[in-house]
């Protein structure tokens, strides 16, 4: 990693405790949780220029710039995908496929090969938070490279999911752990999945006539419907998207019909019936997969919902 940060306008690596967050605010007691090793403090120094941009040979960086009034990009390209968070300030992203305006907490994407320059607004000079990420983490399958996008997303439950990968990536980056490197490419894949998620015109055609919160709340549902084992609580849901504990409830129960923990229960349930049906796992692999951390919470909610135990279940499913 050494290499990296050569030059008179290296990257500057985040602290924890001096984050810009405009839509997920994390608590005192997680900040203060923080090993204090880790929190790399600094100054937040202005530049004119760009950051040059040199990979490590896992392929992520992430880093911040700080833009100066006088900041000016020329135009340029790369052999790897951008994803930007803005965390401050607003200005226009152009490229050769045109332009797209951006102010904080939007979520930019840039694709490789594609030229393209940041023009920050009047007396309203940005700063960044920038993830370059390697065509050689998706070797696996190029086709993923060809969906990556050049758009500013539209969704504030993608755009804060972005950030708190990124504000983890930042953490990780900062670490001497040789093994850094394992979970810096791991975030990086989540990345470029958040990105991707699609939006089909059938799904734009539903969400015109909502707000921006129901959109939200819509979008936030069908992640859930998905990633029921990923839930925490409440009051997480609801500073992830940016709502009150009360507004989300609401809102929530108006779109899924019902509360946001029998839902939660509900889908961990139904996928612990088909892994009883399709598998012969242990009852506890099962509970655990489907997000359950002891038995004996599992079991209550698996008998209030089905009206058996997951060992009668299976055995009359069987």
């Amino acid at each position: 990693m050494t290499g990296i940060w050569q030059g008179a306008h290296r990257a500057e690596l985040f602290s924890l405790q001096d984050m810009h967050r405009p839509v997920l605010e994390r608590s005192q007691e997680e900040i203060d949780g923080q090993p204090s090793d880790h929190v790399f403090m600094h100054t937040r120094s202005r530049t004119n220029r760009p950051v040059d941009e040199t990979l490590p040979d896992f392929g992520v960086l992430v880093f911040e710039s700080h833009h100066a009034k006088d900041f000016f990009m020329s135009f340029r390209e790369h052999s790897f995908a951008k994803i930007f968070y803005v965390l401050e300030g607003a200005g226009t992203l152009e490229s050769q496929r045109g332009s797209k305006p951006f102010r904080s907490g939007d979520v930019m994407v840039v694709p490789p090969k594609l030229r393209h320059r940041i023009v920050d607004a009047p007396d309203q000079p940005a700063s960044l938070y920038v993830a370059c990420l390697s065509l050689s983490l998706l070797s696996f399958d190029r086709s993923i490279t060809e969906r990556i996008q050049f758009t500013v997303l539209p969704d504030p439950h993608v755009r804060t999911r972005v950030a708190v990968t990124l504000r983890r990536m930042v953490f990780r980056q900062q670490s001497s752990d040789r093994l850094s490197s394992l979970p810096m490419v791991g975030d990086a894949l989540r990345l470029i999945e958040l990105v991707l998620e699609p939006r089909t015109s059938k799904r734009r055609k539903v969400e015109r006539g909502l707000s921006p919160d129901e959109q939200s709340m819509r979008r936030y549902i069908a992640f859930l419907d998905q990633n029921f084992f990923e839930a925490t609580t409440i009051d997480d849901a609801a500073n992830e998207l940016g709502m009150s504990r009360r507004h989300f409830t609401k809102l929530f129960s108006k779109h899924a019909g019902q509360s946001w923990l029998r839902f939660v229960r509900g889908r961990a349930v139904e996928h612990a019936q088909t892994r009883l049906r399709q598998t012969e796992l242990p009852i506890a692999s099962v509970a655990f997969e489907c997000g359950f951390n002891d038995l004996t919470t599992f079991y209550r909610h698996f008998k209030r919902v089905t009206g058996v135990s997951p060992a009668k279940y299976r055995r009359e499913e069987n």
